[in-house]
């Protein structure tokens, strides 16, 4: 079991005592915002969900065009709001609302997510993926269904924020703008490059955007910290081509390219990028200190993010993170094995092979240097690693510094006055990669508060969400939106 298994059973198991006495993290304590109804947004973004979930957009082919018309009746009801249809071709397309303020004095703040969800195996689901499903569990009831976290909750608690907040148009002083992208997910630039390419113009004055990408992490029963995502990695795609004599499997040959192939991927894969640390996450592994109870770890993530740490002192710290999957990935690029080709019949030796390693590179890392060390690690002379395309320059940081990060640090804690509050790069990739390269500060938040064990079954079996984790994600979204918008 990799350590990233045993914290999600460890916190789950925390969780669901906590809850079981009485506890939930799901509950806020303080006062509801002015103008805001808990259980109206409970309710609203159940519904959402539910519905969003029952619009099977599976992608591929996507479908995307049940989810935005859905949109469209929904944004019709609400006054003050303009809407947008966008198709893109063989039932895709995106969507675009943008709630006018009375007396706009600034410039408007866009919130968005995605439409589309990955594919799913049926047979290794408890309940059909594409039926909302409310499970009760022990100590919480869950809401089964692809896309309940990736992204379809995002979307619908965003709707019931922006359904509340258009009551109080008169007092806003920005548009808020909801972009709902096809295509994230992967396949034809249909979503957000569309959305840049074609459609620029219902978008481009916004300030910022909130976007998916962080998370609400709860552990012990409570929300232990909140990361808003400023940054992500840049994916790429390298591929090991081996190359050799063929003949007949009853002859061995030393230089047989599946062998050659082999040897070239294990290195490769076990190699390990110089560690880079960029301003957020220096400042991640500061802020997670605070929280963490592991005192060797909590020593490793203060040496590490220390100034004056001296050369031996951080490449030790940054050895005890490197042990943890996760820190791992956020410490340095990475690479991942993924698909291996080779071979037509089993007593042909074949003449070629290929390996293909999905790379994410850091925002401050060159992907031409990391291909040069592939080679280098690889060390086989048959087998030669390349770039798939070409290199990309990465999106600029988003600052810690403007209105919408302040507000959404500031309601977090007005929500949990005990949370942590952490800036976050992905180490997946998301559509804010778009919206920084075009000058758009974009953070990202996934705002239903999530033990890890929920939170890995993210494009995996049985996503689920726990049901009154929806209203607390209403609730932030509002607070937000409000704050960065009030008079």
């Amino acid at each position: 079991m990799t350590m990233v298994a045993v914290l999600s059973v460890i916190g789950a198991l925390n969780t669901s005592v906590a809850m079981a006495q009485g506890a939930s993290p799901y509950v806020v304590s303080t006062p509801a915002p002015a103008g805001f109804d808990r259980a109206q947004a409970q309710a609203a973004t159940l519904e959402h969900l539910k519905a969003l979930i029952g619009r099977n957009t599976q992608n591929p082919p996507g479908n995307e065009l049940l989810t935005a018309q859905y949109f469209d009746s929904v944004f019709a009801k609400v006054p003050g709001v303009e809407r947008h249809v966008l198709p893109a071709g063989e039932g895709r397309a995106n969507f675009v609302a943008r709630l006018r303020a009375t007396n706009p004095t600034k410039k408007p703040v866009m919130i968005m997510g995605h439409m589309d969800v990955v594919g799913v195996d049926t047979a290794k689901w408890k309940t059909p993926p594409f039926t909302a499903t409310v499970v009760q569990e022990p100590g919480v009831q869950y809401l089964y269904g692809r896309g309940a976290i990736d992204d379809k909750g995002m979307l619908s608690a965003a709707t019931a924020a922006l359904q509340q907040l258009a009551a109080h148009r008169d007092q806003l002083d920005r548009d808020i703008i909801f972009l709902a992208t096809a295509a994230e997910e992967g396949g034809p630039e249909v979503g957000i490059d569309e959305m840049v390419g074609k459609h620029f113009d219902l978008i481009k004055d916004a300030e910022f955007a909130l976007n998916e990408g962080g998370r609400v992490r709860v552990a012990d029963g409570r929300v232990m910290s909140v990361n808003i995502q400023t940054t992500e990695k840049v994916s790429y795609t390298v591929t090991a081509l081996a190359t050799g004599p063929s003949g007949h499997g009853s002859v061995p040959l030393p230089d047989n390219a599946l062998a050659a192939l082999s040897r070239a991927a294990q290195r490769v894969h076990a190699w390990k990028a110089p560690v880079l640390l960029n301003e957020t996450t220096r400042l991640y592994f500061s802020r997670l200190a605070r929280i963490e109870k592991d005192p060797v770890m909590k020593a490793a993530m203060q040496r590490v993010s220390a100034p004056g740490a001296s050369k031996a002192q951080f490449d030790a710290a940054a050895a005890i993170l490197s042990r943890e999957p996760l820190h791992n990935a956020v410490l340095r690029t990475g690479q991942s094995l993924t698909i291996i080709k080779g071979g037509i019949r089993s007593n042909v030796i074949p003449s070629d092979g290929s390996a293909t390693f999905n790379v994410r590179v850091l925002p401050n890392d060159d992907v031409r240097g990391i291909v040069t060390a592939f080679n280098r690690v690889g060390a086989e002379k048959q087998v030669t690693f390349t770039l798939d395309g070409e290199p990309r320059t990465s999106p600029p940081v988003s600052p810690v510094t403007t209105a919408l990060y302040q507000a959404m640090e500031a309601s977090a804690v007005a929500m949990v006055p005990s949370t942590t509050v952490i800036p976050f790069m992905s180490t997946g990739a998301t559509d804010g990669a778009a919206l920084r390269a075009k000058g758009i500060p974009t953070y990202g938040i996934l705002p239903m508060p999530l033990p890890m064990e929920d939170e890995l079954r993210m494009h995996g079996d049985n996503e689920r969400v726990p049901v009154p984790a929806l209203g607390w994600a209403a609730e932030f979204l509002y607070r937000t939106l409000q704050r960065v918008t009030a008079r």
